[in-house]
């Protein structure tokens, strides 16, 4: 395997018996969900912060991987939380946010977040990234979606993104479609109205295919995509915390 990039390794800080499992989004590394998981840890919550497989090392690597991949990283970190936790929260950024959700259709959670998490549908997509893969394997990518520059100018993430690796986001997204109805526990979502990235209707999507009885959107004003990053992030952290207490 690639050697980890600095800045992207994944974390833990050990707290109580309510875990945290933080999963960032896709291309990007655990540096997103870092500040928000000391903060967590701060309130007393065990905190594991997961680094994708394929991801913070070399776009090679993540073109080696397929979705099921990802999401058997998220499935081992609730494994490892539940260990020693009686109760695991998954909080997840953008395709973080997408696979907490897969995560909560299918293992035993307290409860799940998702910050600008994508569910795109659009088959012209997926047919589009399957014409392309082999005439443009790998695609630059420009300047993440962060309106605080302090914070842009510390992300560490890929800066190409393998056309393989969005071929398989986009299968992912059409089966986590229907398996959003067997989210049955409590769910907060958050979306900055201004995401260049993943589009704000996601979150409409997402909260109307919900399963659960108990769900919550909150629009945010001031962030780009990476909203754990940006100028709500504060707002987007008490928020949290303010879930996790009242879900235990």
């Amino acid at each position: 395997m690639a050697k980890v990039m600095a800045g992207a390794e994944p974390f833990r800080y050990q707290g109580n018996h309510i875990g945290c499992l933080l999963l960032h989004g896709f291309t990007g590394t655990p540096q997103e969900m870092h500040r928000l998981g000391q903060f967590l840890h701060g309130c007393g919550f065990t905190v594991l912060g997961v680094l994708l497989a394929g991801h913070g090392t070399d776009p090679h690597e993540l073109n080696r991987t397929v979705w099921r991949d990802w999401y058997g990283s998220a499935y081992e970190g609730w494994r490892t939380l539940s260990a020693s936790c009686s109760r695991v929260f998954a909080i997840g950024q953008s395709l973080g946010g997408s696979l907490s959700l897969h995560l909560a259709a299918h293992v035993p959670l307290s409860g799940v977040v998702t910050t600008a998490a994508p569910l795109i549908l659009e088959r012209r997509l997926l047919w589009l990234a399957r014409a392309l893969r082999p005439v443009l394997p790998y695609r630059k990518k420009g300047p993440s979606n962060i309106h605080d520059p302090t914070a842009l100018a510390a992300r560490v993430a890929y800066k190409q993104t393998p056309t393989r690796s969005s071929e398989q986001a986009l299968l992912f997204f059409h089966h986590l479609y229907d398996d959003l109805p067997e989210v049955r526990v409590p769910a907060l979502l958050f979306h900055s109205r201004h995401d260049l990235t993943v589009h704000p209707s996601m979150m409409l999507r997402i909260h109307a295919r919900l399963g659960s009885s108990e769900k919550e959107m909150v629009w945010l004003e001031n962030s780009g995509h990476i909203v754990t990053e940006d100028y709500d992030r504060e707002l987007v952290y008490t928020r949290i915390r303010a879930f996790i207490e009242q879900h235990t």
